[in-house]
């Protein structure tokens, strides 16, 4: 996917001289997103962060649909704890975590990982 696609305009604020809180991202804009991968290359070619965030949002997606929280009014935040919880239970099972390498330090590396990318563009 060509770097220079790029995601659609963040929610702006509801009233800005009044208050600086958003909107909560529904659904429908995961959808979106996820639909710029429609047609691509598999597998994803990733150029940059864009595309990174393209990929997350087609398997947050599936996700969504697979749960039934697809719905256009439901918020991207409540699908992502969701996701995040079942990743947790996938981990757990398989071991992919344990004692010695818990969810929250795959997390972390996570995070370092995101903090370098975000560098890098």
């Amino acid at each position: 996917m060509p770097a220079e696609k790029t995601l659609p305009v963040q929610n702006e604020p509801v009233n800005p001289v009044v208050t600086d809180e958003q909107e909560p991202v529904r659904m429908d804009v995961i959808e979106a997103i996820a639909g710029m991968s429609a047609g691509t290359e598999r597998p994803a070619l990733i150029w940059g962060n864009t595309d990174r965030a393209t990929v997350a949002a087609e398997a947050l997606w599936v996700f969504a649909r697979r749960t039934g929280l697809d719905g256009r009014g439901d918020e991207a935040l409540t699908v992502v704890q969701d996701f995040i919880a079942n990743l947790m239970h996938l981990c757990g099972q398989e071991g992919i975590t344990d004692d010695e390498t818990t969810f929250a330090e795959l997390v972390s590396m996570a995070e370092m990982h995101y903090l370098a990318e975000l560098e890098g563009e």
